[in-house]
Formats: C-alpha cells, sequence, structure tokens
C-alpha cells in the first residue's frame, strides 16, 4: 500500500515533462480544494448531528448562525482570526438564545 501511495503521489515527478496536462485540466484542478471544504464543511454546518438527510433542517441551529457570520465576517475583514472569533462569538450566542 506505501508503494502504490507513494507512486501515485510523485507520479507528475517521476515522469516529468513527458507528460504534458492539459490547460482545462489544470484550471479544473484549481477548485478541488474548495470543493472538498464545501463537502466537508457544509453538512456540518446545515445539518444536527443525528441527521440522516436533508429533510431534518432546521433553523433554529446554532451551526447556521455561526457559519453565515463567519462567511460575512471573512468576506468583509478576510482575516482568519477575526472569521473565527465572529463565528464563534455568534455560535455561542445561538446557542444559549435559540
Amino acid at each position: 500500500m506505501t508503494l502504490v501511495t507513494a507512486w501515485t503521489r510523485s507520479f507528475f515527478l517521476i515522469l516529468g515533462e513527458r507528460v504534458k496536462v492539459p490547460a482545462w485540466v489544470l484550471e479544473s484542478i484549481r477548485f478541488a480544494p474548495l470543493a472538498a471544504m464545501v463537502a466537508i464543511l457544509a453538512p456540518e454546518m446545515f445539518l444536527p448531528a443525528s441527521a440522516s438527510s436533508i429533510s431534518e433542517f432546521n433553523l433554529r441551529l446554532p451551526n447556521i448562525w455561526g457559519g453565515i457570520a463567519a462567511v460575512i465576517a471573512f468576506y468583509y475583514t478576510k482575516k482568519m482570526l477575526s472569521t473565527l472569533i465572529i463565528g464563534m462569538a455568534v455560535y455561542t450566542a445561538a446557542r444559549f438564545l435559540l
């Protein structure tokens, strides 16, 4: 398994310039980290911990309000620390108020 992992991760290093990757593939790869983050964070933000389907969506979840506040904070400040502080403050307030 170690050899397979090492080979697949170093595929382009081993082959070097012999493999030309099309520009559209390189452009598509740019969005892979963002897509992975959305796939991980969206269910955590919009569904309760014990949810089995989207039908259990509820606006009274503090996750939603903390996440929305964090997105807005990042949009305006572009700073990670303020995003974390504002998002967690709103999440904590929503936990106690909702």
